[in-house]
């Protein structure tokens, strides 16, 4: 810790006084600060409790862990020379002890590559001594709003109870479909789920099941318009020997195999007029006969029918029976659409990224375009593109971010003229030569190239824009060419 250092933090305090912090800064945030120069820490502590924030001091290595293990703060400032030597070493070997809290390391100016190494060993971001008191204040803002929403998120993940149906969301939407499944499950209603493509109206049917007294016995589904009439008549009431060509043997169908349980008939606005008799008789009556057949079967089944169709206008059209469709709709469930839900879009989108990518976070930029862009595939689609950019992460990203999201939503721009735009230097993601690699460091390129050139080659504003730390701008601009 040099004395300019210490210059600056003493003129910090002033700033502190003089100036409110912005009205969106976190309060009372907790922060542990690890140095080993006491000047800086009694400066450096008063910058920062005038901010509102707790400030807990440690000044070699094992104050520090014995700190974080009586309290664990929402944030770690940890200067990397810690005696006895001074060494950087031990306070890389720090990092990791700090699990799952975001960790600022202090370095000395221009150390770029240990500032390097520590983002490899779990830091989020780094400073430069000696420290400007504005950077210090903006740093420590975000990364206690990162802390928090870390938090937040964690949170959520640990309230999906073990019995919350696999519907994943705390919308008011979805806390409503919630328990309206929960009220319906237990009758022995038929029920009607309508929704738009992509919704998740299986989900549904599945959690009536499981809700019922039936949830022991079978769950069958079987989508209405992937047959002919012909072939889902075979499907659903099975056939005699000899009926048809290749028909070798007896077949029960699924409406025998759900005996007991449930049948879900996904949809069923795509089933054949023809068939439609056929379903009315047995919603009725509980009977079907199998096709070659003469004599009936019974079969004890709750039919939970779904499609994305309005069935209303097709009763109207004469494409859907309209006898069918009152004994159909007993109970009536909407699955909203994703549009209708938002707020569940964080959530939801950690946990598909955790199937591909258990380590992997959002990035803010990554969570910002997530919430802004249109989802006309609804969850289904959301699950496609986070689970495709989980895929596209390079063994050395844990973060997806929103170029990536971009890339693997297509959203790319023209690739004409890619190999004469892109810096000769950089290698592509993985070595990798392909139209893929190649898209996506045009991707990266352009953005970045258009942020620099927005805030004049400020790299702590372009950071803040892209919503990444300034290390990881620094490594970008590096491996593409840029700096």
């Amino acid at each position: 810790m040099t004395s300019h250092t210490t210059d600056n933090a003493a003129d910090a305090q002033p700033q502190a006084e003089q100036g409110a912090t912005p009205a969106d800064e976190p309060q009372n945030g907790h922060v542990l600060l690890v140095d080993d120069e006491a000047a800086f820490q009694r400066l450096g502590g008063a910058f920062l409790r005038n901010l509102g924030h707790t400030v807990t001091l440690a000044g070699d290595g094992d104050q520090a862990l014995a700190a974080f293990a009586k309290q664990q703060p929402e944030l770690v400032l940890l200067d990397l020379a810690m005696p006895p030597h001074m060494d950087p070493e031990i306070g890389l070997e720090l990092i990791p002890r700090f699990a799952r809290v975001p960790v600022v390391v202090l370095t000395g100016h221009g150390d770029h590559a240990l500032a390097l190494r520590a983002t490899e060993l779990g830091a989020w971001d780094f400073l430069t001594k000696p420290i400007d008191p504005d950077m210090l204040r903006f740093v420590v803002t975000r990364g206690l709003r990162k802390a928090r929403l870390d938090a937040e998120l964690a949170a959520l993940r640990a309230g999906q109870s073990l019995d919350d149906l696999g519907m994943v969301g705390q919308a008011a939407a979805t806390a409503q479909l919630r328990a309206l499944v929960r009220r319906v499950a237990p009758t022995h209603v038929s029920v009607l789920v309508l929704g738009p493509t992509g919704t998740g109206k299986e989900l549904v049917a599945r959690a009536l099941h499981a809700c019922s007294a039936r949830r022991n016995e079978p769950f069958v589904a079987i989508h209405c318009g992937a047959l002919s009439a012909e072939l889902l008549e075979s499907e659903l009431f099975g056939h005699m020997k000899g009926s048809f060509t290749g028909a070798y043997r007896d077949q029960p169908g699924l409406v025998e195999a759900a005996h007991g349980g449930t049948l879900f008939l996904d949809e069923v606005g795509e089933m054949p007029p023809p068939m439609q008799v056929k379903l009315l008789r047995f919603l009725q009556e509980g009977s079907f006969v199998p096709v070659g057949g003469r004599v009936p079967k019974r079969a004890d089944t709750r039919v939970v029918a779904a499609t994305h169709r309005d069935l209303e206008a097709m009763v109207r059209d004469g494409s859907f029976r309209e006898d069918l469709f009152y004994r159909l709709k007993g109970v009536v469930l909407r699955t909203p659409s994703l549009a209708e839900r938002r707020a569940d879009i964080p959530l939801l989108a950690t946990r598909f990224l955790h199937r591909v990518a258990h380590r992997a976070s959002l990035s803010a930029s990554a969570l910002a375009w997530l919430m802004a862009r249109e989802w006309p595939g609804n969850v289904r689609e959301l699950k496609a593109v986070v689970e495709s950019a989980g895929a596209l992460l390079m063994p050395e990203q844990r973060e997806v971010d929103a170029a990536l999201l971009q890339l693997a939503s297509g959203d790319i721009p023209d690739m004409t003229d890619t190999a004469a735009n892109l810096p000769a230097s950089p290698q592509a993601p993985h070595g990798g030569t392909g139209p893929l690699d190649a898209a996506l460091m045009e991707l990266e390129v352009r953005m970045l190239r258009d942020t620099m050139a927005a805030v004049s080659g400020n790299q702590s504003e372009a950071a803040r824009r892209l919503g990444i730390s300034r290390v990881g701008l620094i490594k970008k601009l590096t491996r593409l060419g840029l700096k």
